[in-house]
């Protein structure tokens, strides 16, 4: 996990919040804190798009960051007043729909997420998690229409030889790792898992690979097209793996299947836990851990 989205993901909840004030939590490469210029009403205005525009422009063209709206900071750029906004859904709703003319090219990826405060109807608390881009230079189209870059002293606006690194970055891909779980019809206790990788980056991903564990209540049963079942070395544990250092996955909004895990289990049809680690030649190992829903079948 990136450290931009191990701190979104660490701001979770309404508790979090009020430590990142309690701890007095420093501004730095990763995090910026900001409040709404008119609390009252959800609307962006001139002074909020500027600023959103801003960070989404200056984590994008770095390495991520998360920018929290309604935590006010002190002259040290430390975390020191909650400064909750009213309507706050409505906030988010106009952050999200500005992320269509805030820079340009656009930036993918990004995640805003209110945190209601406690006992104040819809009032609350917005993060927004914004992925280091593989499309630099991003340009804040309402920020000055300038490039934008992050550092541990915040935004600046970016130099001509900066501007000539972002514009000749070597492109990179982006591999999104997909499971498609398919239980079986009538009677067969079976279900299959089909697994496939898309690029969305601009660069080839080279000699792709993954590993993959399910929960251990799973039994692998057969597996295709390459993929491994390392279940009889990992002491039983239901896990198979998959490389290749000859493939080539061309950045084209295409999944390129990989192959099918069949695999046995009491629960079949339940949603299925597992927990993935997927790579290639150019971009950093991506994990994720969680739930694959069934695919639903009509009745015939």
């Amino acid at each position: 996990m990136d450290q931009s989205t191990a701190i979104f993901n660490s701001i979770a909840d309404l508790d979090s919040i009020k430590r990142l004030v309690a701890d007095r939590t420093q501004e730095n490469v990763y995090l910026e804190l900001k409040t709404k210029k008119d609390r009252s009403r959800p609307d962006l205005d001139e002074s909020d798009a500027w600023q959103f525009s801003r960070a989404l422009s200056g984590f994008a063209n770095s390495d991520g960051g998360v920018l929290v709206w309604g935590i006010e900071t002190d002259k040290e750029e430390r975390a020191s007043v909650l400064k909750p906004i009213s309507s706050v859904a409505d906030f988010e709703a106009r952050l999200k729909k500005s992320l269509l003319n805030a820079v340009q090219p656009f930036v993918d990826g990004v995640q805003i997420v209110v945190i209601l405060e406690e006992g104040a109807a819809g009032d609350g608390y917005v993060k927004v998690l914004v992925p280091r881009s593989e499309k630099t230079p991003h340009r804040a189209m309402r920020a000055d229409r300038e490039y934008f870059r992050r550092s541990t002293e915040g935004f600046y606006r970016m130099e001509h030889f900066d501007l000539e690194d972002g514009f000749g970055r070597r492109p990179h891909p982006a591999l999104v790792f997909v499971a498609t779980l398919v239980p079986r019809r009538d009677d067969d206790p079976h279900e299959d898992v089909h697994l496939a990788l898309l690029n969305q980056g601009r660069g080839l991903a080279k000699y792709p690979g993954f590993t993959l564990a399910f929960s251990p209540d799973v039994s692998v049963v057969a597996t295709s097209h390459g993929i491994n079942n390392n279940s009889s070395i990992n002491n039983g544990r239901p896990i198979v793996s998959y490389q290749d250092n000859i493939a080539v996955i061309h950045a084209v909004p295409v999944q390129s299947s990989i192959g099918t895990v069949t695999i046995k289990r009491s629960s079949k049809g339940a949603p299925l836990q597992i927990s993935v680690r997927w790579y290639c030649e150019g971009m950093s190992e991506r994990t994720y851990s969680g739930l694959v829903s069934p695919e639903v079948h009509e009745a015939r």
